[in-house]
C-alpha cells in the first residue's frame, strides 16, 4: 500500500516546516505547554538591496503573520513585526531569531530539539539537518534529537534510504519527521 503523504506537493519553506512541527508537538504535549522556536528572518523576508548597478526588490519568502493568525496564534508580547510570544489554545509559542535548534518542546518527559529544513534537494537538506543536530546536541539525559523536512515523496524516499543505509543514525537516536499540512509522520 503506498504511503499517504501529509502535504500537498507545493514547496514548503523552512519557516512553515518549523511552525507546523512546533504546533504538532504542542498538541502532543497538551495544555499549558511551551515551545521555543527559532526562525531566521531571511526565511520570512529578504529585504531589498543594491547588487552592483541594479536594485533587487524585497521578497516575501513566507507570510508568517498570516500563517500564525490562520493557526490561532494570538500575539502576547511582540518585539517587532512577528518575533515574540504568542498564545495558541492555552499554549505558548516564543518566536526568536537565534542560533540553535529550530524547535524545542517538552513532551511527556522528553525534551525534543529539532532542526528543520524546507523544500530543496532532499538528501542535501536531510544531511545538512542531521549534521546541525549532531553539532548542536547537548548531554541532557532526556533530550531527543529530531530532523524535520516536508512530507513529499522525494523527502520520504531520501529519508528512508538514509535510515536503511546508516546504522550510525539508528544508534544516534536522531528521529526523522516528515511534516505536512495534515500533520507529522515520524519515520524512525
Amino acid at each position: 500500500m503506498p504511503t499517504q503523504h501529509l502535504s500537498s506537493h507545493k514547496a514548503m519553506p523552512e519557516a512553515e516546516v518549523t511552525l507546523r512541527l512546533a504546533f504538532w508537538l504542542l498538541d502532543q504535549a497538551g495544555t499549558a505547554a511551551r515551545a521555543a522556536v527559532a526562525i531566521d528572518g531571511a526565511h520570512v523576508r529578504i529585504k531589498g538591496y543594491q547588487h552592483g548597478d541594479r536594485w533587487i526588490e524585497e521578497k516575501i519568502v513566507f507570510d508568517i503573520q498570516g500563517f500564525l493568525a490562520i493557526n490561532g496564534c494570538q500575539p502576547i508580547a511582540l518585539i517587532d513585526e512577528w518575533r515574540g510570544t504568542y498564545e495558541r489554545r492555552a499554549q505558548h509559542l516564543e518566536l526568536r531569531s537565534i542560533h540553535g535548534f529550530d524547535v524545542q518542546v517538552a513532551v511527556g518527559g522528553r525534551f525534543i530539539c529539532a532542526e528543520c529544513k524546507g523544500s530543496g534537494q532532499p538528501s542535501t537538506q536531510l544531511s545538512s539537518a542531521i549534521g546541525q543536530v549532531v553539532v548542536s546536541a547537548s548531554i541532557r539525559e532526556n533530550e531527543e534529537l529530531w530532523v524535520a523536512v516536508p512530507d513529499t515523496p522525494k523527502f520520504d524516499a531520501a529519508a528512508k534510504q538514509i535510515i536503511a543505509n546508516s546504522p550510525a543514525l539508528a544508534r544516534s537516536g536522531i528521529r526523522i519527521a516528515l511534516v505536512g499540512e495534515a500533520g507529522v509522520r515520524v519515520l524512525n
